[in-house]
């Protein structure tokens, strides 16, 4: 009997239960809130407190309206937000000067580096950059604004803004080396070699193993500088530390070649070719190189590479022509300008060129062909005109 019972009792016992957790569910959030109240009580209403006391400075910095209508007298911060707003109602009033007191007034309790911040920017919106890394020097925390804004400057072509900004990243976070590789890129495109070296010079003694671009950037600045023998020592040191970099060897050869050392020269491209037989570019230049240096039938050789490789390069087409004019071989010279004039059939330059080989090889028709096309193109072509009022035949070469 008793055990015929007990699945009863149960079941009733569990209804209840089910009943009574019905009726507490919707008490739940109040219990919580009853809670975190016992628990963080003085927090929560110092936070309320901190809101009711910022009131009155969000409502009037949220509009020009209710910004015009606030006499700033009435107003005194108590907080770095206070601060921030009262430098908002000022800027919105048109007094810039007020803003930047606001924000540099006390500092003491700007954790997070907000009211820093916003003072530093003031600085930057006025020009007055030597202001801003006074005053945001060592601030950290603005380190990421100021970098990103760097790289939009960059990216759309503001070199001067891009300069300001990566200055402001490394002087928050003079640690930062992302900040100064950037910097040294935008004084190096906007010409500012002195400065370029500056900031290389300091890369190559804190980056724990320097970037080939550092020794590149750094030598191509002591070149510019007029400092060949401080570009070469560079060169060969970033090419002991990364001795398969082609910009660092061809760099070297470019060195070597402006030093008037032509084999030194040679050498560097033949060494970047032993590494890299398929580089097109280094191919060329040293065709280029030896026909500088009066040997033609090298240079044919180097460059017959360079169009093999890249048979599209107009260039190299144009220096294969003028190495094997230079050997004698005008069939092949003829055959590389038409060549290029196929390949770029409104290219003046080209045209000039090839213009020019074909008249003083006797082939008249086709100069005077060539001359005529270029003056279609550019109607006060000097060397065309003179050429043709020469009759090609004869004429010095234009």
């Amino acid at each position: 009997m008793s055990s015929a019972k007990n699945p009863q009792a149960l079941e009733g016992a569990t209804a209840r239960r089910r009943d009574l957790g019905a009726r507490l569910r919707p008490l739940a959030p109040w219990l919580l809130g009853l809670a975190l109240v016992l628990v963080f009580g003085n927090a929560l209403v110092a936070a309320a407190r901190r809101n009711l006391a910022n009131r009155a400075f969000l409502i009037a910095a949220m509009s020009d309206a209710a910004a015009e209508a606030t006499p700033l007298a009435d107003l005194a911060a108590g907080s770095a937000f206070q601060a921030r707003a009262l430098a908002a109602i000022a800027r919105r009033q048109g007094r810039a000067d007020e803003a930047l007191r606001q924000l540099t007034a006390d500092l003491a309790a700007d954790p997070a580096q907000l009211t820093r911040f916003e003072a530093c920017r003031q600085f930057v919106a006025q020009g007055q950059t030597a202001e801003a890394k006074a005053f945001c020097g060592l601030a950290a925390a603005t380190t990421p604004y100021w970098l990103a804004q760097g790289i939009a400057a960059d990216e759309s072509g503001r070199a001067a803004d891009a300069i300001v900004y990566f200055d402001l990243a490394r002087t928050a976070d003079p640690n930062l080396l992302a900040a100064w590789e950037r910097l040294g890129r935008a004084y190096f495109h906007a010409q500012r070699y002195a400065e370029v070296t500056a900031v290389y010079e300091h890369l190559l003694q804190v980056q724990p193993r320097p970037l080939a671009d550092t020794f590149d950037q750094l030598a191509a600045a002591y070149t510019a500088l007029g400092r060949p023998a401080d570009a070469r020592a560079v060169l060969e040191s970033g090419l002991a530390q990364h001795p398969f970099q082609r910009e660092l060897q061809l760099a070297l050869a470019d060195n070597a070649r402006a030093a008037g050392d032509l084999d030194e020269a040679d050498t560097w491209y033949a060494r970047l070719l032993a590494q890299q037989p398929d580089d097109a570019y280094a191919w060329a230049r040293r065709g280029e190189l030896a026909l500088q240096g009066g040997r033609a039938e090298a240079a044919m050789v180097y460059l017959e590479q360079a169009t093999a490789l890249e048979p599209t390069a107009v260039g190299y087409w144009l220096s294969l022509a003028a190495a094997a004019a230079a050997a004698g071989e005008l069939e092949r010279a003829t055959t590389a300008y038409e060549q290029s004039i196929a390949l770029r059939p409104d290219d003046v330059s080209a045209l000039l060129s090839a213009a020019r080989f074909f008249g003083e090889a006797g082939q008249v028709g086709r100069a005077r062909a060539l001359y005529e096309r270029i003056l279609s193109l550019e109607p006060d072509n000097g060397p065309a005109l003179d050429a043709l009022a020469g009759s090609v035949v004869g004429s010095p070469t234009p």
